[in-house]
């Protein structure tokens, strides 16, 4: 059989792709006029982008943990995860600071960059405990790094946990490290309120990392009901439609001790249903399956990494539009113009480093079945 991690799933590219462009709408919002109630409506709907973020954590978790479980036996197991994560990660990121960090001061404002002593953090992937260390951290151009410093702060410990934890503790591991993560910050809102450093700090933000690694484990060792699998995406679409009826955008209280974890349930049901069903002809799948969805899915990496310093020179030399429909117009210009940056990205830089990850593929002492069958494992 097939080890799930050799699998082409397209349709979680679309997936990727819904969660890229929720993040990039989120920034997008604030700029946009709102003239009656539609567009009120939908600067309300893109307000809660910023749940995109959790959406890559469990699409991130499910296919990391994938990918380790199913390269448990082999002999590079450690060198080749962390080589080909390197291969994939680091290129883009180390350019992007490298270039940013030199040639920024001279077109973004002061109180936009970094300050000079915090620099490092930003190459060690420590980003996200700035909050907490300082206290209060003003928004930059590379502020949204700190979603990167989570995953590779998960992933520095995860693959020891997969490699050392037999398959079947591994789940109730996860499930009672969630249990412990959500209770933990009940417990730090209680006594201390919201803030943005529980928001960040790794140890309280693992929700979708640690749903997706479940997701993983679930498709692997379980068989799902069919009629389950038909209504999820009925009963994660009614919840997300739901959510912000529920859960008041403003209220950082109710979104750290509530919102983290129905957002982690409900995408790990979307992932969940998109894995098991990939390309079968229902109609989610035609629509996650779309060619122009997944190609943002495609480039979700590089969209992700240019697209707040695209929008911040777009605000800073263009400013606001006396006709209010200019907003969303100059937000549809900026979109076309952050895809076809990443797309060049990709294809100009990323995918000639990403073919070095064959150099460092899973070795076996004894093949597996898929190697036999002449299938790729990756």
């Amino acid at each position: 059989m097939v080890p799930w991690s050799s699998r082409k799933l397209t349709s979680l590219d679309g997936v990727r792709g819904l969660a890229i462009i929720a993040v990039v709408f989120y920034h997008l919002s604030n700029s946009l006029v709102i003239m009656g109630p539609l567009t009120r409506f939908l600067c309300h709907t893109f307000s809660f982008g910023w749940a995109g973020v959790d959406l890559f954590f469990v699409l991130s978790g499910f296919l990391i943990t994938g990918i380790l479980l199913d390269t448990r036996p082999a002999e590079n197991y450690f060198s080749s995860f962390y080589a080909r994560r390197a291969l994939r990660i680091f290129p883009l990121a180390y350019a992007f600071l490298l270039f940013g960090f030199t040639f920024f001061p001279r077109w973004v404002s002061p109180q936009a960059m970094p300050l000079d002593a915090d620099r490092w953090v930003y190459f060690c992937y420590l980003t996200n405990w700035l909050f907490l260390w300082k206290g209060k951290v003003g928004r930059t151009v590379l502020g949204h790094f700190w979603t990167l410093a989570v995953e590779e702060q998960f992933y520095l410990v995860w693959p020891l946990c997969v490699r050392v934890l037999r398959a079947r503790v591994l789940l109730p591991v996860m499930l009672a490290t969630e249990a412990a993560v959500i209770a933990g910050r009940w417990w730090w809102v209680a006594i201390h309120g919201a803030s943005t450093a529980l928001a960040w700090a790794t140890i309280s933000r693992m929700d979708g990392l640690l749903l997706g690694a479940v997701v993983a484990i679930v498709v692997r060792r379980y068989t799902v009901p069919g009629p389950l699998v038909n209504a999820l995406p009925w009963i994660c679409g009614a919840g997300l439609i739901c959510f912000p009826a529920v859960i008041d955008r403003r209220n950082e209280a109710a979104i750290q001790t509530a919102g983290l974890p129905i957002l982690a349930i409900l995408f790990a049901g979307l992932v969940l249903y998109a894995a098991l069903t990939d390309r079968q002809p229902v109609w989610p799948q035609r629509f996650l399956c779309w060619k122009r969805l997944t190609n943002v899915g495609k480039y979700a990496y590089g969209i992700y990494v240019y697209h707040p310093v695209i929008l911040y020179f777009r605000a800073t030399f263009l400013g606001t539009w006396e006709w209010p429909w200019f907003s969303y117009l100059g937000a549809v210009a900026t979109c076309a113009i952050v895809y076809f940056v990443a797309k060049l990205s990709y294809l100009c830089f990323e995918r000639y480093l990403l073919a070095f990850k064959d150099r460092f593929a899973p070795r076996y002492a004894v093949q597996p079945v898929a190697a036999r069958c002449g299938v790729e494992t990756r």
